[in-house]
């Protein structure tokens, strides 16, 4: 299989993968320009791919687990990959790592980016005197460098909170969410939003939602769109059924956030991890469902976790459920809805654990189109480079007519060094 090398920048190796990859389904309506970008200080489980965030300009890349020097690698703190647009062409611009990096923390676990500013999360990151309760890292690029600017945490840290598990950049505004803190009872969890006022990152409001219960997880994704911001609580009850996902939608008012609507599934159970993933643009909300069942194709049986993803509309100061989507070769286990995005008319699923070929988890990526009103499959994605338990999905994101996709179980090089995929498209 011929590949073209581009560029070779320190740390990292971009190809173009001229014909490598194939779009199924629909090749007319999205013909597909890819690039493979795999780091070349690639060790043993560095799942490169882990997050992923795109903008006009960069590409981030989390890497959760790979070594710095003098750790070893099953124990690396973790780093973020920013990939500058060069022409048609990726680029590594820098290797992000924490300025006071811990075993295990898992910088990278989660990262954004706005402008020339990222944020990364450090999930089980050392605040103060406390391990393993999380941090989020600000970056923001210099004369051309890369800089360290701020390091935020909760204001008042405990081992296990996960503050670092998911992060958004919106203009001045950062939220950081913390899915296992005790707000106020095991587990719940809370979002934190800071601002940047006078120069300074400062925390300015926490969230919680307004019926928080035990081991709901809020805080497992977050989403926003102008004064509006969705927080995911995986396993939150709602009226369906308990422990099946829920989003909660809060408005802003100065320093305030007000819980304005939480959302659920029609049909959800438990164990859907509704809200696992999130998604919102203009005035749509899309809410993964990755572990959610699907019925028997017969005479077959249920497709246990095969997964699920839900469209939500605004109108005026309500959320209306319009759509459910699903993949139409869905198989029990593909865990469609792991991840979601959302540019311009389209949306994207990522399947991580989608079975192509008969290779198991190598993961793929969904396309959905409007048309005459409803939500139509119109494309997948999967990578003809990739091997079993790649999955390819595992994170995603898209900007204009890019989307980005993590594998962080592909072995470019070495066993879950991790990979991540380009996918141009044209409207």
């Amino acid at each position: 299989m011929k590949q073209k090398l581009i560029q070779r920048c320190g740390m990292a190796v971009v190809v173009v993968l001229a014909g490598l990859f194939s779009l199924v389904a629909s090749a007319a309506a999205f013909p597909p320009d890819q690039m493979k970008l795999i780091p070349s200080d690639q060790i043993v489980g560095g799942e490169f791919g882990r997050s992923i965030a795109i903008n006009g300009s960069f590409v981030v890349v989390g890497a959760a687990g790979p070594a710095l020097e003098g750790y070893p690698d099953s124990a690396g703190p973790g780093a973020a990959y920013v990939f500058a647009r060069k022409g048609d062409a990726y680029v590594l611009d820098a290797k992000l790592s924490a300025p006071d990096p811990v075993a295990g923390a898992e910088f990278g676990r989660a990262v954004a980016i706005q402008g020339n500013t990222v944020v990364v999360g450090a999930r089980f990151a050392t605040t103060g005197s406390v391990e393993r309760a999380g941090a989020a890292y600000i970056f923001r690029k210099v004369k051309g460098s890369w800089v360290f600017e701020a390091k935020v945490t909760s204001d008042d840290p405990t081992a296990e909170d996960n503050f670092g598990r998911a992060v958004i950049l919106l203009d001045n505004r950062l939220v950081v969410t913390a899915r296992k803190e005790e707000a106020p009872v095991l587990d719940a969890g809370a979002a934190y939003v800071f601002e940047k006022r006078r120069g300074a990152w400062v925390q300015v409001a926490r969230v919680v939602a307004d019926d928080a219960t035990i081991e709901a997880r809020f805080g497992q994704s977050v989403a926003m769109k102008g004064d509006l911001m969705a927080v995911g609580a995986r396993d939150a009850d709602s009226p369906v059924a308990t422990g099946c996902g829920a989003v909660y939608v809060f408005k802003q008012s100065g320093d305030d956030w007000r819980e304005v609507a939480k959302l659920a599934a029609h049909d959800g159970a438990t164990g859907d991890q509704f809200a696992f993933n999130i998604a919102m643009e203009r005035n749509l909300l899309v809410v993964g469902a990755r572990r959610a069942n699907l019925p028997a194709i017969p005479p077959g049986r249920v497709r246990t976790a095969a997964g699920a993803a839900y469209i939500f509309k605004r109108s005026g100061t309500g959320w209306t459920e319009i759509q459910k989507l699903t993949a139409s070769d869905a198989l029990a286990g593909d865990e469609f809805g792991h991840s979601v995005a959302m540019a311009g008319d389209v949306i994207a699923i990522g399947a991580r654990r989608a079975t192509i070929d008969g290779k198991r988890r190598q993961g793929a990526i969904y396309l959905f189109r409007q048309q005459q009103g409803e939500w139509i499959e119109v494309g997948k994605l999967v990578a003809l480079d990739g091997n079993a338990y790649d999955e390819l999905g595992h994170s995603l994101a898209a900007h204009g007519n890019i989307i980005a996709a993590g594998a962080n179980g592909a072995d470019p090089g070495v066993t879950d060094a991790g990979a991540a995929y380009l996918f141009s498209r044209w409207r």
